[in-house]
């Protein structure tokens, strides 16, 4: 037995087992040393390795993603409010659960075994429910979390996501709507706090503030701004958070290439997405949730305003701003024949005001006005038409109607109060307000038409002859309004004196016998009369702008108190009518509209004192025009032009795939045999075409077949001299093959053409797809 060579020598295997070592091979050089020490720096750490310092590390992005995922709740609160919550339910409960864990105080960097989780999750919840009652709630327990506090805690935690629902956005910044985001950025932030610093895994502590991003977003869709940020700072942190955890180490170079890229189709899928076709409006749960409606109980503005006219002098309340205007109280929309009351209900809000829904009365003009109460009785605000938003002192409970946007502090206004409000003010346009149609709601065309005992009452029929005599010779809806308004104030009287009241005798006996009345008469007459027409009507209190006291500043007295109708109009929404003649004069009563705004004047005197003719002008097609210019739904027209781009373009590519598909199962399935055989070569003709095959028909059949051979190789073996013979005995030898043939030449066209596809990079396929001339010959 001969002895081993020194080249065959194993040594023996160190005591911790590792692999065979050849004593004849070289040692390694330093080059190779310096590439496997790069190699064993980029490889990640195994999951077991992850030491106390990547744990404690990972917390920052965690504090980070759980931070941005409580932002996503600024479409519900403001940001004054809601920051000191984010400030208390990020930072406690990372701190707390970290110093539960130990990890902090263990003496080695080695991973240590965190401490059991119950005691952690206990005093978190513990700790959650003191910091709250000491917080939000502290006026109840006085900062303890005494019984009656953790009752409030419970109770408003479970109303809250049903009264944010309900509550028009930003929702105020009540300790029993605040304690929602609270409660979920404490639990997600102690949930990835704690799968941070006990699990392996890298991306599970992501997992929680991703779950509480899903609360505002649910519950702000009707909110303001934006939630784009949210996601891209999650995915940012997410991916930080995978560096810390993995010791991965990606490369500079592919970092300064890929973050700019990924920045670029970020932003540009942000700004084209919302535009693109079906991406709409998105899921509202408002729609299907019943808002905690509060219906005004207070004594109706209307029969309020015979006791501010008897006492003209009394001092309501003041208000700077740039324009005198008039500022609406009250808007009543249902009538019993006795009373003029509201169907509103009022929703909380935080200041925002809904915008008008399926109406565009045109242009508009921002207006903000500075309110300081005098002495106003009731719950209503004064405000110029239309409210957008309302700022008033802190703890002051606002209410609006989203449909006629009138506000309300639920309780007496106290004298003193101040508050602004930015109203956006409808500007009319004269040529499409004269042809406008009225809108299309029975509710506000009904009247008490029959008493208790269902006898007809005569006083109806009495104000339809009344109105019908008024607007004789009328054509358009405005036209109507115009000049029922125009007539009231040409044959009645303005009366500061008169007797209040609105019922149908009451109005009946303005009519035919008093023929004198305050505002209150003559709009609630006009209202009525109005319904009787199938104008659509209501009624609405308020004020005239008042006396100028400064350069930017009048002085509302009782004097100036103003009720007013108002018809709606489809498209455009509610108009203001003015039926009401100002006060009279020493010589002869003035029938000038009180309280009518200059922009309404001339069009309104035109109305009245021309006859109009049977058909509208060409500026009537002027909305038609409008329409046409931005498109269908009112899209852009570049978001239409973006639209049609895109399906073009999965048109073409729709096209690019089906067609070969179509081509080669045509000549597959031909009832013909001998065109299957041609089919099946002139298929693979196509194929060999891919990889270098002249495109000429000069070829001979084994010409084709030699070069397949050649470039393929044993990949096809036999199968393309076979079909090459075939093809020449049915092609120039007249024979006549059975379906057993064309059979055979399909199988062996399509060994050929896997094997050209193995050959062919799959990129260079899907340019010789998609180029324009090969889908000529389709």
């Amino acid at each position: 037995m001969t002895a081993p060579t020194r080249g065959a020598r194993t040594a023996p295997q160190p005591k911790g087992g590792g692999p065979d070592w050849d004593w004849a091979a070289p040692p390694p050089s330093p080059d190779q040393d310096r590439a496997a020490e790069r190699a064993r720096a980029q490889t990640p750490a195994p999951a077991a390795d992850l030491s106390r310092a990547r744990r404690l590390a990972s917390l920052v992005p965690v504090i980070g993603m759980t931070a941005a995922s409580g932002y996503g709740f600024h479409r519900i609160f403001e940001l004054d409010d809601l920051l000191p919550v984010l400030l208390v339910a990020v930072l406690a409960p990372v701190a707390l659960s970290t110093v539960l864990s130990g990890l902090p105080f263990a003496r080695t960097a080695r991973p240590t075994r965190p401490t059991a989780l119950w005691p952690s999750v206990l005093l978190t919840c513990a700790g959650w429910l003191v910091t709250v009652s000491a917080t939000l709630f502290r006026r109840i327990g006085g900062g303890l979390p005494t019984p009656p506090a953790l009752h409030a805690v419970w109770t408003a935690l479970l109303d809250a996501p049903h009264t944010v629902l309900s509550t028009i956005l930003p929702a105020p910044g009540d300790a029993d709507l605040l304690v929602l985001p609270h409660a979920v950025l404490w639990s997600a932030a102690f949930a990835s706090t704690e799968l941070a610093l006990r699990t392996r895994t890298a991306l599970l502590p992501a997992v929680p503030p991703v779950l509480a991003l899903g609360f505002p977003l649910f519950l702000g869709v009707d909110g303001t701004g934006s939630d784009t940020p949210v996601p891209a700072a999650l995915a940012a942190l997410a991916a930080v958070l995978l560096l810390i955890r993995s010791g991965a180490r990606p490369p500079v170079r592919g970092l300064a290439l890929g973050l700019p890229a990924a920045a670029v189709l970020a932003l540009v899928a942000g700004l084209l997405g919302p535009h693109l076709p079906g991406m709409g409006a998105p899921y509202n749960p408002r729609e299907a949730v019943t808002p905690l409606i509060v219906h005004p109980q207070s004594t109706s503005p209307l029969d309020q305003v015979a006791a501010w006219l008897r006492d003209g002098d009394e001092k309501v309340f003041t208000v700077r701003a740039r324009s005198a205007q008039n500022y609406r109280l009250a808007v009543l929309d249902t009538y019993d024949g006795t009373t003029w009351s509201s169907s509103g209900r009022l929703a909380r809000t935080g200041g925002r005001v809904p915008a008008r829904k399926r109406t565009d009365p045109g242009r508009t003009k921002r207006l903000t006005q500075r309110f300081t109460v005098q002495r106003l009785p009731g719950i209503w605000l004064p405000a110029a038409d239309r409210p957008a938003s309302v700022t008033a002192p802190a703890h002051t409970d606002l209410s609006v109607d989203p449909d006629s946007a009138v506000l309300s502090t639920g309780r007496d206004i106290p004298s003193g109060l101040s508050y602004t409000v930015t109203s956006e003010l409808p500007l009319y346009d004269a040529d499409q307000l004269p042809y406008a149609a009225t809108a299309d709601d029975p509710k506000l065309l009904a009247l008490p038409r029959t008493d208790v005992a269902g006898q007809r009452i005569p006083a109806v029929d009495s104000f339809a002859k009344v109105a019908a005599k008024a607007t004789a010779g009328s054509t358009y809806p405005y036209q109507q309004a115009t000049r029922l308004a125009d007539w009231l104030r040409r044959n009645y009287a303005f009366d500061p004196a008169a007797l209040p009241g609105h019922t149908y005798r009451g109005l009946e006996f303005f009519l035919t016998d008093s023929r004198r009345g305050t505002s209150e008469q003559f709009a609630a007459a006009f209202a009525v009369m109005a319904r009787t027409l199938g104008l659509p009507s209501r009624v609405v209190v308020g004020f005239r702008p008042g006396a100028r006291v400064s350069a930017d500043t009048w002085q509302i007295t009782g004097k100036d108190a103003l009720a007013w109708p108002e018809v709606e109009f489809r498209g455009i929404g509610w108009v203001p009518f003015y039926p009401t003649p100002g006060e009279a004069s020493k010589n002869r009563p003035s029938v000038a509209p009180a309280g009518e705004p200059k922009e309404r004047k001339a069009l309104d005197n035109k109305i009245s004192k021309e006859p109009r003719p049977a058909t509208p002008s060409k500026t009537e097609d002027h909305g038609a025009t409008a329409a046409v210019t931005k498109g269908a739904d009112g899209l852009p027209l570049w978001s239409c032009a973006l639209a049609a781009a895109l399906a073009l373009v999965t048109a073409y590519l729709s096209y690019a795939a089906w067609a070969p598909r179509r081509r080669r199962a045509r000549r597959r399935n031909h009832p013909d045999p001998a065109r299957r055989v041609l089919g099946a070569w002139q298929q693979i003709v196509e194929r060999l075409t891919e990889i270098g095959l002249p495109p000429t028909g000069a070829h001979t059949a084994e010409e084709v077949a030699a070069f397949g051979a050649d470039r393929l190789g044993d990949a096809v073996g036999s199968h393309l001299p076979a079909l090459a013979a075939l093809v020449n005995e049915v092609g120039y030898g007249g024979r006549a093959p059975d379906a057993a043939s064309a059979d055979a030449a399909w199988t062996h066209c399509d060994r050929v053409e896997e094997a050209v596809l193995r050959a062919v990079p799959r990129r260079e396929r899907l340019r010789r797809t998609l180029r324009p001339g090969a889908l000529l010959h389709r």
